[in-house]
């Protein structure tokens, strides 16, 4: 009996002598910048230019109208007010600044949603990434330097680049698997 507690004194002073060992080590701790991993990862760079290349579109679409209310704006310049003809006018103009007012904010709408269709599959991929290169490099804590998660931390903790890393192996590897499920000749 005398042994059992001299034993499980032993214990719990090891755990102790353990914990506090541990205490004074600390935390291991990383801070990453969210936005700068999407984008500088392969994924995130991908979805840029196919924004990029939606805006481009809309863009493209925006100015034609402009141009077309510019050439009405000058006939109308060069009409008499008083003609029926220069009231046809004024009627277009009105009607395309309105169509035109509609076409801009339909194509924020398209814009933002596509934005979050391409980021959908990156953010989650994002978050297993993170769970991943957490316990991979032992991180207690992974701090977001860019949703306030963080006010302050020193580029000592900064793991952004790893993370990027990681993304990008985990990216590659996703769109391969992908390639290969597709069966051949098929369409999307």
């Amino acid at each position: 009996m005398r042994y059992g507690f001299l034993t499980a004194g032993l214990l719990a002073a090891g755990f102790l002598v353990a914990t506090s060992v541990q205490a004074a080590e600390g935390p291991h701790i990383g801070v990453v910048n969210l936005q700068e991993v999407i984008g500088k990862s392969q994924a995130g760079q991908q979805a840029n230019k196919e924004l990029q290349a939606l805006v481009s579109k809309l863009q493209s679409t925006v100015n034609d109208r402009k141009q077309k209310l510019l050439v009405i704006k000058q006939q109308m310049d060069t009409t008499d007010s008083k003609t029926g003809n220069y009231k046809q006018l004024l009627k277009s103009y009105q009607d395309g600044q309105n169509n035109l007012q509609q076409l801009v904010l339909m194509s924020r709408q398209d814009i933002e949603s596509r934005r979050q269709e391409l980021l959908q599959p990156i953010d989650q991929e994002l978050g297993k990434v993170l769970n991943q290169y957490a316990k991979s490099h032992h991180y207690d804590i992974l701090l977001s330097k860019d949703a306030a998660g963080a006010v302050y931390s020193s580029d000592t903790y900064d793991v952004t680049d790893g993370v990027v890393e990681a993304m990008n192996r985990d990216w590659a590897q996703m769109q391969k698997a992908k390639s290969t499920q597709k069966p051949s000749g098929g369409k999307k």
